[in-house]
Protein backbone atom coordinates (compact mmCIF):
# COMPACT_ATOMS: atom_id res chain seq x y z
CA UNK A 1 0.00 0.00 0.00
CA UNK A 2 1.48 3.34 -0.98
CA UNK A 3 -0.12 5.10 2.18
CA UNK A 4 2.12 8.01 3.19
CA UNK A 5 0.15 10.37 0.26
CA UNK A 6 -2.95 9.00 1.28
CA UNK A 7 -4.08 12.29 3.09
CA UNK A 8 -2.24 14.08 0.20
CA UNK A 9 -4.41 12.83 -1.96
CA UNK A 10 -7.98 13.91 -0.35
CA UNK A 11 -7.73 16.72 1.39
CA UNK A 12 -5.86 19.23 -0.42
CA UNK A 13 -9.13 21.76 -1.01
CA UNK A 14 -8.86 25.54 -0.43
CA UNK A 15 -11.95 27.28 0.06
CA UNK A 16 -12.91 29.58 -3.73
CA UNK A 17 -10.23 27.35 -5.26
CA UNK A 18 -12.06 24.40 -5.70
CA UNK A 19 -14.86 26.41 -8.26
CA UNK A 20 -15.66 25.00 -11.53
CA UNK A 21 -14.28 26.88 -14.44
CA UNK A 22 -16.36 27.34 -17.60
CA UNK A 23 -15.02 30.50 -19.27
CA UNK A 24 -11.19 31.09 -17.97
CA UNK A 25 -11.44 33.93 -19.77
CA UNK A 26 -14.44 35.98 -19.00
CA UNK A 27 -13.26 36.32 -15.65
CA UNK A 28 -11.08 34.27 -13.92
CA UNK A 29 -11.98 32.66 -10.31
CA UNK A 30 -10.43 34.76 -7.68
CA UNK A 31 -7.46 33.02 -6.09
CA UNK A 32 -7.81 35.35 -3.05
CA UNK A 33 -11.36 34.20 -2.43
CA UNK A 34 -9.99 31.72 0.05
CA UNK A 35 -9.91 32.64 3.21
CA UNK A 36 -6.50 30.95 4.15
CA UNK A 37 -4.08 29.89 2.69
CA UNK A 38 -3.06 26.08 3.57
CA UNK A 39 0.54 25.76 2.51
CA UNK A 40 0.82 21.95 2.70
CA UNK A 41 -2.29 21.58 0.86
CA UNK A 42 -2.16 23.64 -1.48
CA UNK A 43 1.00 22.08 -2.27
CA UNK A 44 -0.23 18.30 -2.42
CA UNK A 45 -3.18 20.14 -4.97
CA UNK A 46 -0.83 20.99 -7.18
CA UNK A 47 0.10 17.78 -7.60
CA UNK A 48 -3.00 16.12 -7.36
CA UNK A 49 -4.43 17.65 -10.46
CA UNK A 50 -2.16 15.51 -12.37
CA UNK A 51 -3.48 12.34 -10.45
CA UNK A 52 -7.45 12.99 -9.65
CA UNK A 53 -10.37 15.39 -11.29
CA UNK A 54 -11.35 17.35 -8.36
CA UNK A 55 -11.90 17.60 -4.58
CA UNK A 56 -14.07 14.29 -4.81
CA UNK A 57 -13.02 11.14 -6.21
CA UNK A 58 -13.48 8.92 -8.41
CA UNK A 59 -16.20 10.39 -10.56
CA UNK A 60 -17.99 13.93 -9.40
CA UNK A 61 -16.96 17.41 -8.61
CA UNK A 62 -14.93 17.76 -11.49
CA UNK A 63 -12.71 20.82 -11.02
CA UNK A 64 -13.94 20.86 -14.89
CA UNK A 65 -17.37 21.64 -15.77
CA UNK A 66 -19.86 21.10 -18.44
CA UNK A 67 -17.49 17.46 -19.29
CA UNK A 68 -17.78 14.20 -18.66
CA UNK A 69 -15.95 13.84 -14.94
CA UNK A 70 -14.63 10.79 -15.67
CA UNK A 71 -13.06 12.33 -18.73
CA UNK A 72 -12.21 15.61 -17.38
CA UNK A 73 -8.31 14.67 -15.50
CA UNK A 74 -4.93 15.88 -16.74
CA UNK A 75 -3.97 12.81 -18.04
CA UNK A 76 -6.88 11.31 -20.18
CA UNK A 77 -7.47 14.35 -21.57
CA UNK A 78 -3.83 14.36 -22.62
CA UNK A 79 -3.83 10.89 -24.04
CA UNK A 80 -6.88 11.26 -25.35
CA UNK A 81 -5.64 14.51 -27.56
CA UNK A 82 -2.49 12.83 -28.25
CA UNK A 83 -3.52 9.06 -29.02
CA UNK A 84 -6.86 9.00 -30.36
CA UNK A 85 -5.93 11.48 -32.76
CA UNK A 86 -3.35 9.34 -34.09
CA UNK A 87 -3.13 6.01 -35.62
CA UNK A 88 -2.49 4.07 -32.63
CA UNK A 89 -5.72 3.67 -30.87
CA UNK A 90 -9.71 3.75 -31.14
CA UNK A 91 -12.47 4.17 -28.70
CA UNK A 92 -15.77 2.22 -29.65
CA UNK A 93 -18.33 3.70 -26.86
CA UNK A 94 -20.54 5.94 -28.40
CA UNK A 95 -19.50 8.69 -25.62
CA UNK A 96 -19.86 12.27 -26.72
CA UNK A 97 -16.61 13.18 -25.87
CA UNK A 98 -14.82 10.66 -27.84
CA UNK A 99 -16.22 11.21 -31.24
CA UNK A 100 -14.96 15.12 -30.84
CA UNK A 101 -11.62 13.60 -30.78
CA UNK A 102 -11.83 10.58 -33.02
CA UNK A 103 -13.14 12.56 -36.21
CA UNK A 104 -11.62 16.32 -37.46
CA UNK A 105 -15.20 17.45 -38.09
CA UNK A 106 -15.12 17.52 -34.15
CA UNK A 107 -11.85 19.54 -33.83
CA UNK A 108 -13.60 23.17 -33.40
CA UNK A 109 -14.14 25.50 -30.69
CA UNK A 110 -17.70 24.81 -30.04
CA UNK A 111 -17.54 20.95 -28.78
CA UNK A 112 -16.28 20.10 -24.93
CA UNK A 113 -13.54 17.94 -25.20
CA UNK A 114 -11.11 19.77 -27.05
CA UNK A 115 -11.81 22.96 -25.10
CA UNK A 116 -11.46 20.74 -22.06
CA UNK A 117 -8.38 20.17 -21.80
CA UNK A 118 -7.57 24.18 -22.42
CA UNK A 119 -9.75 24.76 -19.73
CA UNK A 120 -7.96 22.24 -17.71
CA UNK A 121 -4.41 23.01 -18.27
CA UNK A 122 -5.37 26.47 -17.64
CA UNK A 123 -7.20 25.96 -14.26
CA UNK A 124 -4.00 24.03 -12.94
CA UNK A 125 -1.96 26.67 -14.05
CA UNK A 126 -4.29 29.03 -11.81
CA UNK A 127 -3.73 26.78 -8.82
CA UNK A 128 0.25 26.64 -9.42
CA UNK A 129 -0.35 30.23 -9.63
CA UNK A 130 -1.94 30.48 -6.28
CA UNK A 131 0.94 28.77 -4.55
CA UNK A 132 3.76 30.36 -5.82
CA UNK A 133 2.59 33.76 -4.91
CA UNK A 134 1.55 32.83 -0.77
CA UNK A 135 4.03 29.90 -0.32
CA UNK A 136 6.98 30.54 2.09
CA UNK A 137 10.55 29.79 0.48
CA UNK A 138 12.24 29.73 3.94
CA UNK A 139 13.65 26.65 4.50
CA UNK A 140 15.18 24.27 2.13
CA UNK A 141 11.97 22.27 2.03
CA UNK A 142 9.95 25.30 0.78
CA UNK A 143 12.27 26.33 -1.88
CA UNK A 144 12.01 22.70 -2.68
CA UNK A 145 8.54 22.69 -3.29
CA UNK A 146 8.23 26.17 -4.83
CA UNK A 147 10.53 24.92 -7.74
CA UNK A 148 8.24 21.66 -8.05
CA UNK A 149 5.37 23.96 -8.17
CA UNK A 150 7.01 26.01 -10.53
CA UNK A 151 7.70 22.82 -12.81
CA UNK A 152 3.99 21.40 -12.64
CA UNK A 153 3.40 25.20 -14.29
CA UNK A 154 5.80 24.60 -16.81
CA UNK A 155 4.11 21.19 -17.55
CA UNK A 156 1.03 22.54 -18.27
CA UNK A 157 1.97 25.43 -20.15
CA UNK A 158 4.52 23.00 -22.39
CA UNK A 159 1.16 21.09 -23.60
CA UNK A 160 -0.44 24.57 -24.02
CA UNK A 161 2.10 25.65 -25.93
CA UNK A 162 2.03 21.60 -27.98
CA UNK A 163 -1.40 22.15 -28.54
CA UNK A 164 -2.61 25.64 -28.89
CA UNK A 165 -1.06 28.16 -31.22
CA UNK A 166 -1.95 30.94 -28.92
CA UNK A 167 -2.30 30.61 -25.35
CA UNK A 168 -2.49 33.01 -22.17
CA UNK A 169 1.11 32.98 -20.65
CA UNK A 170 -0.05 33.94 -16.78
CA UNK A 171 2.35 33.79 -14.36
CA UNK A 172 1.14 35.90 -11.27
CA UNK A 173 -2.37 36.00 -9.97
CA UNK A 174 -5.22 38.28 -11.68
CA UNK A 175 -7.97 39.55 -12.08
CA UNK A 176 -7.50 41.02 -15.66
CA UNK A 177 -8.09 39.56 -18.98
CA UNK A 178 -5.39 37.63 -19.99
CA UNK A 179 -3.57 38.21 -23.40
CA UNK A 180 -2.80 35.48 -25.73
CA UNK A 181 0.53 35.23 -27.38
CA UNK A 182 2.12 32.66 -30.09
CA UNK A 183 3.43 29.43 -29.30
CA UNK A 184 7.02 30.42 -29.94
CA UNK A 185 6.80 33.08 -26.81
CA UNK A 186 6.05 30.46 -24.81
CA UNK A 187 8.65 28.06 -25.87
CA UNK A 188 11.12 31.01 -25.15
CA UNK A 189 9.42 31.73 -21.50
CA UNK A 190 10.19 27.79 -21.44
CA UNK A 191 13.50 27.50 -21.75
CA UNK A 192 14.68 29.67 -19.67
CA UNK A 193 12.16 29.01 -16.94
CA UNK A 194 13.18 24.98 -17.18
CA UNK A 195 17.17 26.13 -17.09
CA UNK A 196 16.30 28.07 -14.01
CA UNK A 197 14.78 24.71 -12.72
CA UNK A 198 17.53 22.46 -13.35
CA UNK A 199 19.88 24.58 -10.92
CA UNK A 200 16.65 24.61 -8.35
CA UNK A 201 15.26 21.47 -7.95
CA UNK A 202 16.73 18.76 -5.71
CA UNK A 203 19.47 16.71 -7.54
CA UNK A 204 17.26 13.67 -6.12
CA UNK A 205 13.69 13.87 -6.00
CA UNK A 206 12.65 14.12 -2.08
CA UNK A 207 10.67 11.04 -2.62
CA UNK A 208 9.57 8.69 -5.27
CA UNK A 209 6.28 10.62 -6.21
CA UNK A 210 7.85 14.01 -6.89
CA UNK A 211 10.14 15.60 -9.50
CA UNK A 212 13.75 16.73 -9.03
CA UNK A 213 15.86 18.43 -11.44
CA UNK A 214 16.20 15.27 -13.98
CA UNK A 215 12.32 15.82 -14.87
CA UNK A 216 13.08 18.99 -15.82
CA UNK A 217 16.00 18.24 -17.95
CA UNK A 218 14.11 15.37 -19.66
CA UNK A 219 11.22 18.08 -20.23
CA UNK A 220 13.76 20.75 -21.75
CA UNK A 221 15.21 18.11 -23.98
CA UNK A 222 11.79 17.32 -25.74
CA UNK A 223 11.09 20.80 -26.28
CA UNK A 224 14.38 21.10 -27.91
CA UNK A 225 13.73 18.10 -30.15
CA UNK A 226 10.13 19.73 -31.26
CA UNK A 227 11.34 23.33 -31.46
CA UNK A 228 11.11 23.31 -34.78
CA UNK A 229 7.29 22.68 -34.57
CA UNK A 230 6.95 25.45 -31.92
CA UNK A 231 8.90 27.93 -33.68
CA UNK A 232 7.70 27.56 -37.41
CA UNK A 233 5.90 31.30 -37.19
CA UNK A 234 9.09 32.66 -35.39
CA UNK A 235 10.98 35.17 -37.93
CA UNK A 236 14.18 34.83 -36.14
CA UNK A 237 13.80 31.02 -35.78
CA UNK A 238 16.42 29.01 -38.04
CA UNK A 239 15.70 25.66 -38.55
CA UNK A 240 17.19 23.02 -36.56
CA UNK A 241 19.07 25.77 -34.32
CA UNK A 242 17.96 23.54 -31.02
CA UNK A 243 19.39 19.80 -32.37
CA UNK A 244 22.57 20.51 -30.58
CA UNK A 245 20.89 21.51 -27.16
CA UNK A 246 18.41 18.47 -27.87
CA UNK A 247 21.31 16.07 -27.73
CA UNK A 248 23.13 17.84 -25.11
CA UNK A 249 20.31 17.74 -22.72
CA UNK A 250 18.82 14.46 -23.49
CA UNK A 251 23.03 13.14 -22.74
CA UNK A 252 22.74 15.33 -19.22
CA UNK A 253 19.43 13.48 -18.49
CA UNK A 254 21.15 10.33 -18.60
CA UNK A 255 24.58 10.97 -17.62
CA UNK A 256 23.91 13.60 -14.48
CA UNK A 257 21.41 11.05 -12.84
CA UNK A 258 22.77 7.64 -12.99
CA UNK A 259 22.17 5.89 -9.78
CA UNK A 260 19.25 7.84 -9.53
CA UNK A 261 17.52 6.96 -12.64
CA UNK A 262 18.40 3.64 -15.01
CA UNK A 263 16.63 1.90 -17.36
CA UNK A 264 14.96 -0.89 -16.22
CA UNK A 265 16.48 -4.37 -17.65
CA UNK A 266 15.40 -6.75 -14.51
CA UNK A 267 12.94 -9.53 -15.34
CA UNK A 268 10.62 -11.44 -12.90
CA UNK A 269 10.13 -14.89 -12.68
CA UNK A 270 7.47 -16.05 -11.02
CA UNK A 271 7.38 -19.50 -11.02
CA UNK A 272 9.79 -22.03 -13.48
CA UNK A 273 6.69 -20.71 -16.78
CA UNK A 274 6.22 -17.62 -16.09
CA UNK A 275 7.84 -14.02 -16.21
CA UNK A 276 7.39 -11.03 -16.84
CA UNK A 277 9.47 -8.94 -18.89
CA UNK A 278 11.44 -5.56 -17.30
CA UNK A 279 9.30 -3.74 -19.74
CA UNK A 280 6.48 -4.87 -18.66
CA UNK A 281 6.83 -4.29 -15.14
CA UNK A 282 7.11 -0.51 -16.05
CA UNK A 283 3.15 -0.78 -16.56
CA UNK A 284 2.04 -3.27 -13.31
CA UNK A 285 0.28 -2.41 -9.69
CA UNK A 286 3.51 -3.30 -8.29
CA UNK A 287 5.23 -0.36 -10.53
CA UNK A 288 5.95 2.00 -7.39
CA UNK A 289 8.50 -0.34 -6.43
CA UNK A 290 12.11 1.24 -5.80
CA UNK A 291 13.61 -1.18 -8.74
CA UNK A 292 10.88 -0.29 -11.47
CA UNK A 293 10.36 3.56 -10.47
CA UNK A 294 13.46 4.20 -11.24
CA UNK A 295 12.92 5.05 -14.63
CA UNK A 296 10.26 7.30 -14.14
CA UNK A 297 11.33 11.01 -14.04
CA UNK A 298 7.89 11.71 -13.28
CA UNK A 299 5.52 9.35 -11.70
CA UNK A 300 1.74 9.88 -11.11
CA UNK A 301 0.52 8.18 -8.18
CA UNK A 302 -2.23 6.14 -8.49
CA UNK A 303 -3.93 4.01 -5.90
CA UNK A 304 -6.90 1.51 -5.64
CA UNK A 305 -7.92 3.16 -1.93
CA UNK A 306 -6.86 6.79 -1.81
CA UNK A 307 -6.56 7.92 -5.83
CA UNK A 308 -9.71 6.60 -7.02
CA UNK A 309 -9.85 8.14 -10.76
CA UNK A 310 -11.77 7.35 -14.49
CA UNK A 311 -9.31 9.51 -15.85
CA UNK A 312 -5.94 7.76 -14.93
CA UNK A 313 -4.74 4.01 -15.76
CA UNK A 314 -8.58 2.61 -15.02
CA UNK A 315 -9.42 3.13 -18.49
CA UNK A 316 -6.20 2.12 -20.02
CA UNK A 317 -6.68 -0.86 -18.18
CA UNK A 318 -10.13 -1.85 -18.27
CA UNK A 319 -10.79 -0.10 -21.83
CA UNK A 320 -8.85 -2.95 -23.67
CA UNK A 321 -10.88 -5.68 -21.74
CA UNK A 322 -13.45 -7.96 -21.76
CA UNK A 323 -15.19 -10.49 -19.81
CA UNK A 324 -13.52 -14.06 -20.82
CA UNK A 325 -9.63 -12.87 -21.08
CA UNK A 326 -6.59 -12.93 -18.89
CA UNK A 327 -7.08 -11.69 -14.93
CA UNK A 328 -5.94 -7.88 -15.06
CA UNK A 329 -5.71 -7.50 -11.56
CA UNK A 330 -9.19 -5.50 -11.30
CA UNK A 331 -13.13 -6.46 -12.24
CA UNK A 332 -13.59 -3.70 -14.61
CA UNK A 333 -14.36 -4.46 -18.26
CA UNK A 334 -15.00 -2.24 -20.74
CA UNK A 335 -14.62 -3.29 -24.28
CA UNK A 336 -14.55 0.46 -25.21
CA UNK A 337 -10.69 0.77 -26.00
CA UNK A 338 -8.58 -0.96 -29.19
CA UNK A 339 -5.70 -0.79 -30.81
CA UNK A 340 -5.64 0.27 -34.99
CA UNK A 341 -4.20 -2.33 -37.55
CA UNK A 342 -1.36 0.11 -38.07
CA UNK A 343 0.03 -0.16 -34.09
CA UNK A 344 -0.15 -3.84 -34.57
CA UNK A 345 1.93 -3.14 -37.84
CA UNK A 346 4.43 -1.40 -36.53
CA UNK A 347 5.16 -5.20 -34.66
CA UNK A 348 4.45 -7.35 -37.89
CA UNK A 349 6.30 -5.34 -40.56
CA UNK A 350 9.89 -5.90 -38.96
CA UNK A 351 9.18 -9.47 -38.76
CA UNK A 352 7.68 -9.63 -42.27
CA UNK A 353 4.27 -10.96 -41.13
CA UNK A 354 1.62 -9.32 -43.15
CA UNK A 355 -2.07 -8.69 -41.52
CA UNK A 356 -3.69 -11.39 -43.27
CA UNK A 357 -0.92 -14.46 -41.77
CA UNK A 358 -1.25 -12.47 -38.77
CA UNK A 359 -5.06 -12.91 -38.08
CA UNK A 360 -4.98 -16.55 -39.38
CA UNK A 361 -2.04 -17.96 -37.74
CA UNK A 362 -0.85 -16.25 -34.86
CA UNK A 363 -3.60 -16.59 -32.24
CA UNK A 364 -1.53 -15.55 -28.72
CA UNK A 365 -2.44 -14.03 -25.24
CA UNK A 366 -0.55 -10.82 -24.30
CA UNK A 367 2.14 -13.22 -22.22
CA UNK A 368 3.31 -15.24 -25.27
CA UNK A 369 2.64 -12.86 -28.19
CA UNK A 370 6.40 -10.88 -27.28
CA UNK A 371 8.14 -14.06 -27.99
CA UNK A 372 6.13 -14.74 -31.55
CA UNK A 373 7.05 -11.24 -32.63
CA UNK A 374 10.53 -11.32 -30.75
CA UNK A 375 9.81 -7.53 -29.24
CA UNK A 376 9.06 -7.54 -25.20
CA UNK A 377 6.97 -4.15 -26.12
CA UNK A 378 4.48 -6.17 -28.12
CA UNK A 379 1.97 -6.88 -25.65
CA UNK A 380 -0.87 -7.54 -27.82
CA UNK A 381 -3.42 -10.15 -27.43
CA UNK A 382 -5.24 -11.85 -30.44
CA UNK A 383 -6.02 -15.07 -28.78
CA UNK A 384 -10.12 -14.63 -27.94
CA UNK A 385 -10.08 -17.21 -25.59
CA UNK A 386 -13.55 -17.84 -23.77
CA UNK A 387 -15.29 -14.68 -25.01
CA UNK A 388 -16.78 -15.94 -28.21
CA UNK A 389 -15.53 -13.95 -30.33
CA UNK A 390 -12.43 -13.75 -32.76
CA UNK A 391 -9.81 -11.36 -32.72
CA UNK A 392 -9.28 -9.48 -36.27
CA UNK A 393 -7.20 -6.80 -37.83
CA UNK A 394 -9.63 -4.66 -40.08
CA UNK A 395 -9.67 -1.58 -41.12
CA UNK A 396 -12.63 0.92 -40.12
CA UNK A 397 -14.89 -0.04 -37.89
CA UNK A 398 -18.30 2.16 -36.19
CA UNK A 399 -18.74 2.83 -32.73
CA UNK A 400 -20.80 1.27 -30.08
CA UNK A 401 -21.23 -2.10 -31.16
CA UNK A 402 -18.90 -5.20 -29.06
CA UNK A 403 -17.81 -6.59 -32.22
CA UNK A 404 -15.91 -3.48 -33.14
CA UNK A 405 -13.76 -4.01 -30.11
CA UNK A 406 -12.54 -7.53 -31.58
CA UNK A 407 -11.54 -5.41 -35.17
CA UNK A 408 -8.22 -5.06 -34.03
CA UNK A 409 -6.08 -6.62 -31.40
CA UNK A 410 -6.30 -6.40 -27.53
CA UNK A 411 -3.64 -3.58 -26.67
CA UNK A 412 -2.85 -5.42 -22.88
CA UNK A 413 0.50 -2.75 -21.95
CA UNK A 414 -1.46 -1.52 -18.50
CA UNK A 415 -2.76 -3.98 -15.81
CA UNK A 416 -3.30 -4.16 -12.70
CA UNK A 417 -1.63 -7.42 -11.91
CA UNK A 418 1.44 -7.58 -9.07
CA UNK A 419 4.77 -8.67 -10.89
CA UNK A 420 5.58 -11.11 -8.42
CA UNK A 421 1.95 -13.53 -9.07
CA UNK A 422 0.14 -15.09 -12.10
CA UNK A 423 -2.26 -12.74 -13.41
CA UNK A 424 -5.33 -15.01 -11.92
CA UNK A 425 -3.48 -14.96 -8.05
CA UNK A 426 -2.57 -11.27 -7.95
CA UNK A 427 -3.58 -9.53 -4.70
CA UNK A 428 -5.56 -5.83 -4.91
CA UNK A 429 -6.34 -3.63 -2.65
CA UNK A 430 -9.77 -2.80 -4.37
CA UNK A 431 -11.56 -4.96 -6.79
CA UNK A 432 -12.09 -1.83 -9.33
CA UNK A 433 -9.65 0.37 -8.64
CA UNK A 434 -5.75 -0.07 -9.82
CA UNK A 435 -2.79 0.11 -7.88
CA UNK A 436 -0.71 0.84 -11.22
CA UNK A 437 0.92 3.95 -11.41
CA UNK A 438 1.49 6.16 -14.42
CA UNK A 439 5.14 6.26 -16.00
CA UNK A 440 4.83 9.63 -17.07
CA UNK A 441 8.46 10.64 -18.03
CA UNK A 442 10.85 7.61 -18.90
CA UNK A 443 14.14 7.42 -19.01
CA UNK A 444 13.88 5.58 -22.34
CA UNK A 445 12.48 9.03 -24.27
CA UNK A 446 16.13 10.88 -23.60
CA UNK A 447 17.77 7.94 -24.96
CA UNK A 448 15.65 7.68 -28.08
CA UNK A 449 15.87 11.85 -28.18
CA UNK A 450 19.89 11.48 -27.83
CA UNK A 451 18.97 8.53 -31.31
CA UNK A 452 16.89 11.31 -33.10
CA UNK A 453 19.29 13.69 -32.31
CA UNK A 454 22.19 11.70 -33.79
CA UNK A 455 20.32 10.69 -36.56
CA UNK A 456 19.06 14.42 -37.41
CA UNK A 457 22.91 15.27 -37.40
CA UNK A 458 23.91 12.82 -40.32
CA UNK A 459 24.90 10.45 -37.37
CA UNK A 460 23.03 7.06 -38.39
CA UNK A 461 25.77 5.01 -37.06
CA UNK A 462 25.69 6.58 -33.45
CA UNK A 463 22.02 6.53 -33.57
CA UNK A 464 21.61 2.68 -34.09
CA UNK A 465 24.16 2.30 -31.18
CA UNK A 466 21.69 3.67 -28.52
CA UNK A 467 18.87 2.48 -30.15
CA UNK A 468 19.78 -1.20 -30.70
CA UNK A 469 21.97 -1.15 -27.07
CA UNK A 470 19.38 0.18 -24.99
CA UNK A 471 16.05 0.16 -26.02
CA UNK A 472 15.54 -2.50 -28.12
CA UNK A 473 17.84 -4.33 -26.13
CA UNK A 474 15.44 -3.70 -23.06
CA UNK A 475 12.69 -4.92 -25.17
CA UNK A 476 14.50 -8.23 -26.43
CA UNK A 477 13.80 -6.86 -30.28
CA UNK A 478 16.37 -7.88 -32.75
CA UNK A 479 18.64 -5.66 -33.74
CA UNK A 480 17.77 -2.71 -36.52
CA UNK A 481 19.67 -3.46 -39.57
CA UNK A 482 19.50 0.04 -40.95
CA UNK A 483 17.68 3.54 -39.95
CA UNK A 484 15.34 6.23 -41.60
CA UNK A 485 12.89 8.33 -41.02
CA UNK A 486 9.85 6.15 -41.10
CA UNK A 487 12.12 3.03 -39.18
CA UNK A 488 13.11 5.97 -36.40
CA UNK A 489 9.24 6.89 -36.18
CA UNK A 490 8.18 3.44 -35.47
CA UNK A 491 10.57 2.91 -32.95
CA UNK A 492 9.38 5.79 -30.80
CA UNK A 493 5.70 3.78 -31.33
CA UNK A 494 6.81 0.90 -30.42
CA UNK A 495 8.56 1.89 -27.37
CA UNK A 496 5.66 4.71 -26.22
CA UNK A 497 2.93 3.50 -27.84
CA UNK A 498 -0.60 4.13 -25.03
CA UNK A 499 1.52 6.58 -23.18
CA UNK A 500 -0.09 10.33 -24.88
CA UNK A 501 2.35 11.44 -26.78
CA UNK A 502 2.28 9.90 -30.53
CA UNK A 503 0.49 12.81 -31.87
CA UNK A 504 3.84 14.75 -30.93
CA UNK A 505 6.04 12.41 -32.63
CA UNK A 506 4.06 12.42 -35.61
CA UNK A 507 4.23 16.59 -36.00
CA UNK A 508 7.48 16.05 -35.40
CA UNK A 509 7.90 13.87 -38.56
CA UNK A 510 5.73 16.22 -40.80
CA UNK A 511 3.43 13.06 -40.69
CA UNK A 512 0.20 14.17 -39.15
CA UNK A 513 -2.22 16.58 -41.43
CA UNK A 514 -1.03 19.12 -43.78
CA UNK A 515 0.51 18.98 -47.11
CA UNK A 516 3.85 17.41 -46.57
CA UNK A 517 2.06 14.70 -44.16
CA UNK A 518 -0.62 14.23 -47.07
CA UNK A 519 2.07 12.35 -49.14
CA UNK A 520 2.10 9.35 -46.33
CA UNK A 521 -0.76 7.13 -45.70
CA UNK A 522 -1.19 6.47 -42.15
CA UNK A 523 -4.06 5.05 -41.08
CA UNK A 524 -6.39 7.61 -39.34
CA UNK A 525 -9.42 5.52 -38.87
CA UNK A 526 -12.53 7.46 -39.37
CA UNK A 527 -11.07 10.63 -38.98
CA UNK A 528 -11.79 11.54 -42.69
CA UNK A 529 -15.30 9.83 -42.67
CA UNK A 530 -13.53 6.54 -42.14
CA UNK A 531 -11.55 6.87 -45.17
CA UNK A 532 -7.30 6.48 -45.29
CA UNK A 533 -5.48 9.50 -45.40
CA UNK A 534 -4.24 11.04 -47.12
CA UNK A 535 -7.43 12.98 -48.30
CA UNK A 536 -9.80 9.78 -50.31
CA UNK A 537 -12.69 10.95 -52.28
CA UNK A 538 -14.87 11.00 -49.35
CA UNK A 539 -12.68 13.51 -47.56
CA UNK A 540 -13.83 17.29 -47.26
CA UNK A 541 -10.15 17.97 -48.17
CA UNK A 542 -10.11 15.33 -51.02
CA UNK A 543 -9.38 18.50 -53.29
CA UNK A 544 -7.93 20.92 -51.20
CA UNK A 545 -5.54 18.39 -48.94
CA UNK A 546 -5.29 18.57 -45.19
CA UNK A 547 -5.06 21.70 -43.86
CA UNK A 548 -2.13 22.62 -41.58
CA UNK A 549 -4.04 24.04 -39.20
CA UNK A 550 -5.18 20.49 -37.82
CA UNK A 551 -1.84 20.45 -36.18
CA UNK A 552 -2.94 22.23 -32.88
CA UNK A 553 -6.46 22.58 -31.48
CA UNK A 554 -8.59 25.78 -31.30
CA UNK A 555 -9.06 27.67 -28.29
CA UNK A 556 -12.62 27.20 -27.25
CA UNK A 557 -15.02 30.06 -29.10
CA UNK A 558 -16.20 31.35 -26.06
CA UNK A 559 -12.97 32.47 -24.77
CA UNK A 560 -12.14 34.11 -28.40
CA UNK A 561 -15.42 36.01 -28.15
CA UNK A 562 -15.71 37.16 -24.40
CA UNK A 563 -11.93 38.45 -24.16
CA UNK A 564 -11.14 41.37 -25.66
CA UNK A 565 -7.70 40.95 -25.57
CA UNK A 566 -7.86 38.19 -28.25
CA UNK A 567 -8.65 39.42 -31.47
CA UNK A 568 -6.36 42.61 -30.88
CA UNK A 569 -3.37 39.89 -29.67
CA UNK A 570 -4.12 37.82 -32.99
CA UNK A 571 -4.17 40.77 -35.28
CA UNK A 572 -1.76 42.49 -33.17
CA UNK A 573 0.67 39.46 -34.08
CA UNK A 574 2.42 40.23 -37.95
CA UNK A 575 3.60 37.10 -38.00
CA UNK A 576 0.31 35.37 -37.92
CA UNK A 577 -1.01 33.37 -41.00
CA UNK A 578 -4.51 32.78 -39.99
CA UNK A 579 -5.15 36.52 -38.33
CA UNK A 580 -8.91 36.20 -40.54
CA UNK A 581 -9.30 32.40 -39.63
CA UNK A 582 -9.45 32.82 -35.47
CA UNK A 583 -6.61 33.08 -34.90
CA UNK A 584 -5.50 29.19 -35.09
CA UNK A 585 -7.61 28.69 -38.28
CA UNK A 586 -10.66 27.55 -36.91
CA UNK A 587 -14.18 29.07 -37.88
CA UNK A 588 -15.97 31.06 -34.33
Amino acid sequence: MKSFLKIAVLVMAVAGLSACVQDLNTKPIDPNSSTSFNQDRMFTKCYSCLAVIGQSVPGDDSDVEDLDAGTSGFYRMIWYCNDLTSDEAWWIWKDKEQPDILETSGWNGETKSIPGIYTRLNLDVKYCNHYLTYASKETDEDKYRYAEVRFIRALHYYYLMDMFLYAPLITTETNEYPHFVPRYKIYDWLVQELKDLIVELPAQRVNKYRVGKAAAQLLLARIYLNADVYNKYNPEWAAGSALEDALATATATIEDNKGIHDLVTESIQVDSAFSYSAYQRLFMGDNHRDDVIKESLLQIYQDGIYSQSYASTLYLIAGPRNAGLNAWGIESEWHALRTSPTLIDKFLSPMNISRTTATEEIVLDEFKMPARLHDDRAIFCSDSMNTGDKFLLSGPMGLGENKNFFESWGGMKFTGVYSEYRPSESPRQSTSWPDTDIPFFRLAEAYMIQAEAHFRKGQVGEALNIINNTIRKRANADPLQDLNEEILLDEWCREFWFEGRRRIDLIRFGRFFGREADQYRYHWEGRMNKMDMPPAVMSPFFVSGTPEYLNWFPVPSIDKRANPNFKTDVEGDPNNTFASQGGDGYVY
